[in-house]
């Protein structure tokens, strides 16, 4: 019976402590899950084109769009092997006295080259959301409020399944099912506690995966019990070695060995060169064609042969990527497509809801003790 009620007052008192920043970070969450699906269709009349002879080569698309925006920085551009499919460029606009870009994407007409539209509202809509879940917008400061409260959302939910585990037979009969018909305070009781059950397991799911990308001392056993190389986390991929005298391949001739892969509606994204990877291309061969969502086969490219780079090491960072990757993909809910997508919607708006029913069980039994 002590140790229950001290498991009671630490459950409380954690929820209290936490629960505004577990709400914000659970609202949050749930918004961005189907952040791709609302910029779709914010952006549906931008993304067919007709079909007009022969398409431009990528790199005359990403040099017009380089030397028509030389203020942006320029991240990444998406191509595709449908034909009838516009190319994006995803980019940032730097503005005076911030260090955080404004996201841009921008379609374009594959066969004319010519600027479809800009879209900077849904995008950049989803992109602050994204960082308000990772960081409240609050930078490094932001980042630790998150982790932090995200381990005592841990803790809670542990700490309430210890809770609510049944003492007795009595007991187990309504700590499956929710009493009905029942006034607002049961309601409200038995939505904490019955269904906080069935969502708990999700939930711990949800927190764990994000407890992965967040600390690095998490990251690492779970690489490794997936098969990856947890001594590489954190260390710069292998790069192809710099040759004199020898030309790089063309983005297009990257694509065209790509489209003759992947023939069916595969998109291929063009990662920017990194100042310190000059020699190698850094591509996602995807079967999806979200914007933002880096999903799928990454691929270490040696510009001098536009091949894969056969250097050693390189395996085992694609591993821990993919490994990374699926582990985000549960996070986020879109590794089934839409019923795991709303299943998501609903844990993460539920998870909202129990720092709130918590704190309404709390204060119904501090004005019944006040009354006494």
């Amino acid at each position: 019976m002590v140790k229950r009620k001290t498991t009671r007052k630490i459950h409380l008192w954690l929820g209290l402590v936490s629960g505004i920043v577990v709400c914000l970070l659970c609202v949050s969450g749930a918004l961005f899950v189907f952040a791709e699906e609302v910029m779709h269709s914010y952006n549906k009349e931008h993304l067919i084109v007709n079909i007009e002879g022969k398409r431009m080569m990528v790199d005359s698309i990403v040099a017009t769009y380089k030397s028509k925006y030389p203020d942006e920085q320029y991240f990444w551009i998406n191509t595709y092997t449908d034909p009838t499919r516009s190319f994006d460029v995803v980019s940032g606009i730097i503005k005076e006295g911030s260090e955080t870009p404004i996201l841009k994407l921008t379609f374009i007409n594959p066969y004319s080259g010519e600027i479809i539209a800009e879209d900077s509202s849904s995008i950049n809509f989803f992109f602050l959301v994204a960082h308000f879940h990772s960081e409240l917008l609050l930078g490094e400061v932001g980042l630790w409020i998150i982790r932090i409260a995200s381990l005592i959302f841990l803790t809670q939910l542990i700490l309430g399944l210890v809770l609510w585990w049944p003492r007795s037979k009595n007991e187990s009969k309504s700590a499956f099912k929710p009493k009905y018909p029942a006034s607002k305070k049961r309601i409200n009781h038995d939505f904490h506690r019955v269904y906080g059950f069935y969502a708990c397991w999700l939930l711990l799911i949800s927190i764990t995966t994000g407890l992965v990308m967040s600390f690095e001392w998490i990251e690492k056993p779970v690489v490794a019990v997936f098969g990856g190389s947890p001594e590489l986390i954190g260390q710069n991929p292998p790069t192809a070695d710099k040759q004199e005298n020898k030309d790089f391949k063309s983005l297009q001739y990257m694509f065209e060995q790509f489209k003759d892969v992947h023939t069916d509606n595969h998109k291929l994204t063009f990662m920017a060169i990194q100042p310190d990877a000059p020699t190698s291309q850094f591509v996602l061969i995807d079967s999806d064609d979200r914007f933002l969502h880096l999903y799928g086969d990454n691929q270490i490219l040696d510009r001098y042969t536009g091949k894969l780079l056969d250097k050693p090491l390189v395996s085992e960072f694609e591993k821990n990527q993919d490994i990374l990757e699926t582990n985000l993909d549960i996070h986020m809910g879109t590794f089934g497509g839409w019923p795991t997508q709303i299943l998501a919607l609903f844990i993460g708006l539920f998870g909202t809801s129990l720092p709130i029913t918590g704190f309404f069980i709390w204060w119904g039994k501090r004005k019944k003790q006040k009354r006494i």
